[in-house]
């Protein structure tokens, strides 16, 4: 699981006006999702300044936690190098997931449920400017690319313990 957000994005828009909010809005999506795509991801949604995108489903990749990981460098330093005032943090969690069609009443929806989900999303909303945070189920599939990522101890809202997390500074440089 993946989750990337803009930092700051309700100060942001309060400055621009609602064309120049959806023009950047717009300039994200379309990096974020060539970024998952280029890796046989899924970009599950586009929530308001946020994208959810998950691998290993439909298409199984044996790597998919580097793919995620991958992902979300590119789209931090991405953004972060191309958008001016943007800023961006991500969440990767690895793990179970449920993943189809859920809904009723007309609407349905292809989607991913189950904790690995809730956690991806509270370690994006944890995560500072530049920054990814991996559970350490994901860290350990990339140890060896990051081997100088930091670690820190969360307690993520909903969650019964503390979770480990690992650090990696996306920053363009």
């Amino acid at each position: 699981m993946l989750f990337v957000d803009v930092r700051g994005f309700t100060a942001l828009a309060e400055k621009l006006s609602p064309a120049e909010i959806a023009d950047r809005l717009n300039k994200f999506y379309a990096l974020a999702s060539g970024a998952v795509f280029s890796r046989d991801g899924t970009v599950d949604k586009l929530v308001g300044d946020q994208v959810m995108a998950f691998f290993g489903a439909p298409i199984h990749h044996d790597d998919h936690a580097r793919r995620a990981v991958e992902t979300a460098i590119e789209i931090v330093r991405g953004v972060m190098a191309e958008e001016e005032g943007l800023q961006v943090g991500g969440g990767v969690a690895t793990g179970e997931a449920f993943v189809g069609n859920v809904g009723g009443g007309g609407v349905v929806d292809y989607t991913v449920l189950g904790d690995t989900v809730n956690v991806a999303a509270r370690l994006q909303g944890a995560a500072a400017a530049g920054e990814i945070l991996l559970t350490e189920e994901t860290y350990a599939q990339v140890a060896e690319q990051f081997q100088d990522a930091g670690k820190r101890e969360l307690e993520l809202k909903g969650k019964s313990a503390v979770v480990a997390a690992r650090v990696i500074k996306a920053r363009s440089e």
